[in-house]
């Protein structure tokens, strides 16, 4: 009962006080951010590093593990995914929704300074973000001209290796998804007769085969300050050369002379293509589909055209090709 008195007695004072507190609510409103539906997509991180010419055993000990352990323990990161190919080192970074990408990017790159013996001749690993549910900002179909005989699946292979690696490079671009296409393939196809007249069965020349498609690292070799990595490279990527792998070895001991028998003796080999998993069709015709995903935090890559503007053109991407 005093409260409400007191209230009567001034009525001035309970005014202010009501248009102070409905001021300071409105000046609330306007800064404090509100959404219907908040965002809780997660920002990833992507660190692609190339090393030309490397095999995926030594792209994932020399750069992939030593990534690794500079990047655990970031701040906000829920999950690390990790893939090692030919030439390249991928570690795909999941952080919490609230984390600041900014900051995350540069913790990252702070971190990547600290790798310690990574290979001279590796380049400097390329920072890439998107969401966990981005939407692609571009969709190319890629078909063949009516005048070419051949599918366009048998393209596949192509798009991947080139087209989506220059598209990956473009500024602003975080991630480029292929789908439809089939991948190439080295067929071996053994003649039972001719594998009966020398004696030889289809696990020994799976054996030899794999023996014969193999990289190794014979070790490392320091020189003053710098380290280099020694490796024989045995990769099967011919027909010719796998064709020349021998299978079977005799020393006539009269005259000296060395027979071999390999694999051209007892098989037909050629390229094939694999059954395709995935096919795209776009107004009735095979196609392969290629999208864009876009760097959240870089904006170059958002450009507007107006109606009936022309576009640029795309030729660059086929440059240094012919």
């Amino acid at each position: 009962m005093k409260l409400i008195e007191a209230a009567i007695k001034r009525p001035v004072a309970v005014l202010s006080i009501v248009l102070m507190t409905v001021l300071l609510g409105w000046l609330a409103l306007q800064t404090i951010p509100i959404q219907l539906t908040p965002d809780a997509r997660k920002p990833l991180v992507i660190v692609d590093t190339r090393w030309h010419g490397a095999a995926p055993a030594e792209v994932e000990r020399e750069i992939v593990n030593r990534q690794e352990d500079v990047l655990k323990g970031l701040e906000g990161l829920e999950r690390m995914e990790s893939r090692a190919s030919s030439g390249r080192a991928q570690i795909i970074m999941e952080f919490d929704p609230s984390a600041n990408r900014e900051r995350i990017l540069l913790l990252i790159n702070n971190r990547l300074s600290q790798a310690t013996n990574m290979p001279e001749e590796a380049d400097e690993p390329r920072l890439r973000t998107r969401d966990t549910d981005d939407n692609p900002v571009a969709w190319f179909v890629v078909k063949t001209q009516p005048d070419n005989p051949n599918s366009v699946l048998l393209y596949g292979d192509y798009v991947e290796d080139v087209v989506q690696d220059r598209l990956e490079r473009v500024p602003g671009i975080a991630l480029v998804n292929v789908w439809g296409g089939v991948e190439r393939e080295l067929r071996v196809i053994v003649d039972p007769r001719r594998l009966a007249l020398f004696g030889l069965t289809v696990p020994e020349i799976v054996t030899a085969l794999r023996g014969a498609n193999i990289n190794l690292t014979a070790g490392d070799v320091d020189e003053g300050k710098r380290r280099y990595t020694v490796r024989t490279e045995s990769e099967l990527n011919s027909v010719e050369r796998v064709r020349q792998v021998v299978l079977l070895t005799d020393v006539d001991q009269s005259t000296g002379r060395i027979a071999r028998v390999t694999v051209g003796d007892i098989a037909d080999v050629s390229f094939g293509f694999k059954k395709a998993t995935v096919r795209i069709r776009n107004l009735g015709e095979n196609a392969i589909v290629v999208n864009a995903v876009r760097d959240t935090v870089s904006d170059k890559f958002l450009t507007t055209y107006e109606a009936g503007a022309p576009r640029p053109d795309l030729a660059s991407l086929t440059e240094g090709q012919k």
